[in-house]
C-alpha cells in the first residue's frame, strides 16, 4: 500500500483476518508494516486454485499451486480453524481451544467445493499434494471420464483433460442449459459450447446425476452414470464438481442474524456485517451482488485495508460499489472465454489474461516468494 499512515504503534489495534485466501492474502499483505495483525486459517498454505485443475492434468505442477503461509508472514500466521466468534469478549476460538482477540475482526472464509476446486479439509502441504498427485494418476489412467457439474470448475476441468489427453473420452453432465455461469450471454454461452465440443467434449445439458452417491470418485473403476433423463453413460473415472458453497463454518453458529439464506453474512457498503461492531466480510462469504471472483476479493481487501488505517487515523472511508460483471474462464492451455458487462471479450484476453499462465507468477509474488520449478 506505499505510504500513508501506520497503526503499528497501537497496542490497542488488533486485526484478526479469518481466512488465507485471495482476500484475506491480500489484506494481510496490505497491512504489514502498517497495523498489527493475526492471519488465521485451517491450511499450512494458500490453495491457489485458479490453477488447481492444471495440477491434475499436468505432471508437477501442483507444488505451484500451494503456497505456504509461514515464508510470507511469519508470527502474524496462525495455523487453526475458527470455531466461535464472540463479539462482547471481542475474541474468536479455535479448535484448539485457544482464544484470540481482535480490535477489528475480518471473515474472509470463502466458498467450498469438492477437490480439485478446492481444498476443504485438507491442511497438510504433504496432503494436498498427495491428493493431487492421486487424481492425476487417474487421469492418466482413466479412458472415459465424466465431469458432473458444468460451473466454471467443471468446464475448465473438461477443457483441461481434452486438451492434455486427446485419446480420453471426456462427458460433462449440467443440470442446467447454460454452463459456466446462468448470468452469462448467449454469445457466451455459443462460444463456450462449440469450444469444448470441439475439443470433444460430449456435453449432457439439462440432465441431473441421479445415482451420484453410490459412484466411485477420484478413482479408476468401471460404472455407469445415470442422468434423469434416463441417460446411462459408461464411465471409468468420474469426477464431481458440484455448485460451490459459502463457507460459513467460523461464523454459523455465533452470527446466525447475519446470515442470508445462502449462509452468506450480510454486509453494506464499508464490509460491516450487519447486526455487529468491528466485524467486517469480504471476498465469497458476502452477500455482495457481484460475481464471486478471486479478482473482486482483492478488491475488497484493498479498500478494507484503507478504510480501517483511515478510520483509525480521522479519515474518511469510502464506499464499496459492487463490480460490473466480468468473467474469464481457461479452456485449456491455449483457448478461452470471457465476458464484461454484456460484451464478449476477444479470446486472446482470456488466453494471455488466465490460460496461458493460470495466474501462478502473480499470486506467488504477492506472497514474496518464488514459484517452485522442476517436475
Amino acid at each position: 500500500m506505499g505510504g500513508g499512515p501506520s497503526l503499528l504503534n497501537r497496542q490497542d489495534i488488533h486485526v484478526v483476518i479469518v481466512g488465507g485466501g485471495y482476500g484475506g492474502v491480500q489484506l494481510a499483505k496490505n497491512l504489514t508494516n502498517k497495523a498489527n495483525y493475526t492471519l488465521i486459517d485451517p491450511k499450512e498454505m494458500m490453495h491457489h486454485n485458479l490453477a488447481a485443475l492444471r495440477a491434475v492434468t499436468e505432471a508437477g505442477f501442483a507444488p505451484k499451486t500451494f503456497i505456504p503461509y509461514g515464508p510470507t508472514f511469519g508470527n502474524n500466521f496462525k495455523q487453526g480453524a475458527v470455531t466461535r466468534i464472540n463479539p462482547t469478549e471481542q475474541n474468536v476460538t479455535l479448535s484448539s481451544g485457544e482464544n484470540v482477540g481482535y480490535s477489528h475482526l475480518v471473515i474472509a472464509t470463502g466458498a467450498t467445493g469438492p477437490f480439485p476446486g478446492k481444498l476443504f479439509g485438507i491442511t497438510s502441504m504433504s496432503e494436498a499434494l498427495a491428493r493431487s498427485k492421486h487424481l492425476l494418476q487417474q487421469v492418466q489412467l482413466a479412458k472415459k471420464v465424466v465431469i458432473v457439474g458444468g460451473g466454471a470448475v467443471g468446464t475448465e476441468l473438461a477443457a483441461e483433460i481434452a486438451t492434455d489427453y486427446k485419446d480420453k473420452k471426456v462427458s460433462l453432465i449440467h443440470p442446467r442449459d447454460k454452463l459456466v455461469d446462468p448470468n452469462t450471454s448467449d454469445a457466451f454461452q455459443n462460444a463456450v459450447k462449440e469450444k469444448v465440443t470441439k475439443m470433444g467434449v460430449t456435453l449432457l445439458l439439462g440432465e441431473r446425476v441421479t445415482n451420484l452417491d453410490k459412484l466411485p470418485k477420484e478413482t479408476v473403476q468401471e460404472t455407469t452414470v445415470v442422468t434423469s433423463k434416463g441417460s446411462h453413460i459408461e464411465a471409468d473415472l468420474v469426477i464431481p464438481c458440484t455448485g460451490l458453497k459459502v463457507n460459513n463454518s467460523a461464523y454459523k453458529d455465533s452470527l446466525p442474524s447475519s446470515m442470508d439464506k445462502k449462509g452468506a453474512l450480510k454486509v453494506n457498503g464499508y464490509f460491516e456485517v450487519e447486526g455487529t461492531k468491528n466485524i467486517y466480510a469480504i471476498g465469497d462469504c458476502t452477500n455482495i451482488p457481484e460475481t464471486k471472483l478471486a479478482y473482486n476479493a482483492g478488491v475488497h481487501a484493498d479498500l478494507l485495508a484503507k478504510n480501517i488505517l483511515a478510520q483509525e487515523t480521522g479519515g474518511k472511508p469510502k464506499e464499496y460499489k459492487p463490480a460490473s460483471f466480468f468473467l474469464l474462464i481457461c479452456l485449456g492451455r491455449a483457448d478461452g472465454a470471457g465476458q464484461w458487462s454484456t460484451s464478449l471479450l476477444p479470446t486472446f484476453m482470456a488466453t494471455n489474461i488466465k490460460s496461458k499462465g493460470m495466474f501462478v507468477s502473480r499470486y506467488w509474488g504477492l506472497m514474496g516468494q518464488k514459484v517452485p520449478t522442476g517436475k
